[in-house]
């Protein structure tokens, strides 16, 4: 009789974490400070219409004076409460000049793990919650 109650709840676990795919999944993250858009974050995804077609490089491109150290990628759906459903799909903590900023390089090659939207999470010296934006909400198709 035990087994039938937990069985609904042992199901429910199991479909979100297939419907997620999160291969870095990490509840212990800080929680970014989510900004619309900034001045000194430049997400480059080569979106096209609202299609991400991977296999593609994603660029973050992060002006000097921030300071960043380390940038995350991360993804998610899209929607609203959904931010405990996001997961790390990399990170870059080697970033190149480019100009006046810092440059963060990612290579996403499936749609496997990419949910409706793309975060880049920047950490900066001295503060222990990253900064982030958003592109999205896209679709995801794998070029063949």
């Amino acid at each position: 009789m035990r087994i039938v109650t937990f069985l609904p709840i042992l199901l429910f676990i199991t479909n979100v974490h297939a419907q997620t795919n999160c291969p870095n999944h990490d509840d212990k993250a800080p929680a970014p400070l989510a900004l619309v858009s900034s001045p000194l974050i430049t997400l480059h995804t080569g979106l096209s219409e609202s299609v991400l077609n991977l296999p593609t490089r994603i660029y973050v491109d992060v002006t000097k004076t921030v300071n960043a150290y380390k940038v995350e990628l991360w993804t998610g759906p899209t929607g609203t409460n959904v931010a405990e459903s996001y997961c790390r799909l990399a990170s870059d903590e080697r970033p190149v000049e480019h100009g006046s900023s810092m440059r963060f390089a990612f290579s996403l090659t499936t749609c496997k793990d990419v949910g409706g939207c793309l975060e880049p999470r920047v950490f900066v010296r001295g503060r222990v919650q990253p900064i982030s934006i958003y592109a999205g909400p896209f679709q995801c198709k794998s070029r063949k």
